[in-house]
């Protein structure tokens, strides 16, 4: 063989090499972190349209659904074969981990919230069985919910259509993930629902659900006023059937009793009777002209 044909044979050995390996980089690279090879069989899944169009479709296929050797030639071969290959590519357990527990300030982070931490942290439980309900929309539905809890729907008038996420912030980072007086009254106050009725200088200003039982039968939502009031049921004007019920007399949330309170029932009470009747006794009664008095 001439010097130079060797020459030559060399360099196309050379540049051969160089191509397959370009070719095999470029393949593997395809098959594990290119989208556009998932989207060969699964174009046309509404899958697909799902996640293109949802809040995860920058993040490639691969980087959440790991397929081992095995099955990446299981794959193929069904590829080639015109058939559908069995179930393939789960999501790795950790794969949420490397945007939601990072500091990556493009993604939700996690870590300090204290829904995930009560979930994910204390109790261990893996992403994709809160979140995977909805293939690749990923909002927790009401169902993940039930799921571990049961049925504890919200009872209380007006809530019954709430998401659990409406009153268990999951995202917060407050102890616990029991609704705070201050959740009760944002969303109360941000819905206009009565908020003159919640006044800062209210004197009891403990958390709502120390009265308020969302989760009870609606007879039970609200817990009696006896139950920490116990000595003024026999007391003064407590005593008297017709001021059993609390509210009638005392108005929610503030619990001061006003003239117009006293008036809504004792029409010929005036302003000055009522104000000037002492605590815990009964205003005097007008005369009575039957009697001559």
């Amino acid at each position: 063989m001439f010097p130079c044909m060797r020459q030559a044979v060399a360099v196309a050995a050379v540049v051969l090499v160089a191509a397959g390996i370009y070719g095999f980089t470029r393949m593997r690279a395809y098959i594990k972190e290119d989208p556009r090879f998932c989207a060969t069989c699964h174009q046309a899944s509404p899958e697909f349209a799902l996640w293109s169009g949802g809040q995860h479709g920058r993040v490639a296929c691969q980087q959440c659904h790991h397929a081992t050797t095995d099955e990446g030639l299981a794959m193929l071969r069904g590829f080639l074969a015109g058939s559908k290959p069995g179930p393939h590519a789960p999501i790795e357990i950790g794969a949420c981990a490397t945007c939601h527990l990072t500091h990556d300030k493009d993604w939700i982070n996690v870590g300090a919230s204290r829904g995930h931490r009560v979930h994910a942290v204390e109790q261990k439980i893996a992403c994709v069985k809160c979140h995977g309900g909805g293939v690749h929309r990923f909002e927790p539905a009401s169902e993940s919910c039930r799921s571990c809890h049961g049925d504890h729907a919200v009872q209380a008038a007006g809530m019954q259509k709430l998401h659990c996420f409406a009153c268990h912030d999951f995202l917060s980072v407050e102890a616990t993930l029991r609704p705070t007086r201050r959740d009760c009254l944002r969303c109360h106050r941000d819905q206009g629902i009565h908020p003159a009725r919640f006044p800062d200088d209210a004197p009891m200003l403990f958390a709502c659900a120390a009265c308020h039982k969302p989760h009870a039968p609606p007879q039970a939502e609200r817990v009696p006023c006896e139950s920490c009031h116990k000595d003024l049921a026999a007391a003064g004007l407590h005593k008297l059937p017709a001021h059993r019920d609390c509210t009638k007399c005392h108005r929610p949330h503030s619990w001061r009793s006003e003239c117009a309170d006293c008036q809504s029932c004792h029409h010929g009470m005036t302003l000055l009777t009522c104000s000037s009747a002492p605590p815990w006794r009964t205003p005097a009664k007008p005369p009575n002209p039957a009697r001559g008095r």
